[in-house]
């Protein structure tokens, strides 16, 4: 079994990390698209740890269980890290207001066109996470009982 950490015990830092990372980022003048993607990936890592351990924490759960809401939480993330992205580099053109924007429609469209395989990717990672965390805990288990 596996008990998820409660709201409580959500490091708030990490969050406040994010919000100042992308604060700075978007005074930068900075048309990469590597920052943007980052950035996408760890404010929804915030909120999907934001809302597992609001509306799911301090319950127990079966490896079953959990490697199913691995894969589907990944794919989540992945698909939550293209749309996040293409909404910071909107604001970003927004904040900025250039004749010729940072992000043209065109690179902004592109990051959306990859959600679908991000989200296969983040799928396959939580999923690969959690088959892993299973492994390690009958291993520890079989060890444990057989001596």
């Amino acid at each position: 079994m596996l008990t998820l950490p409660t709201r409580s015990q959500f490091p708030r830092w990490i969050a406040i990390g994010c919000g100042v990372g992308v604060f700075f980022w978007l005074r930068l003048e900075d048309n990469g698209v590597l920052v943007p993607v980052l950035a996408g990936l760890a404010l929804t890592l915030v909120l999907a740890g934001w809302w597992l351990t609001r509306w799911l924490g301090g319950r127990a759960y079966t490896p079953r269980w959990v490697i199913v809401g691995a894969l589907v939480v990944g794919a989540i993330i992945g698909l939550g890290t293209a749309i996040m992205t293409a909404l910071l580099m909107l604001l970003k053109n927004g904040l900025h207001g250039h004749i010729f924007p940072d992000f043209p429609f065109g690179v902004i469209l592109e990051i959306l066109q990859r959600g679908p395989a991000w989200a296969l990717a983040g799928a396959l990672i939580g999923g690969g996470i959690a088959l892993a965390w299973a492994a390690l805990r009958t291993t520890a288990v079989n060890t444990s009982t057989s001596n």
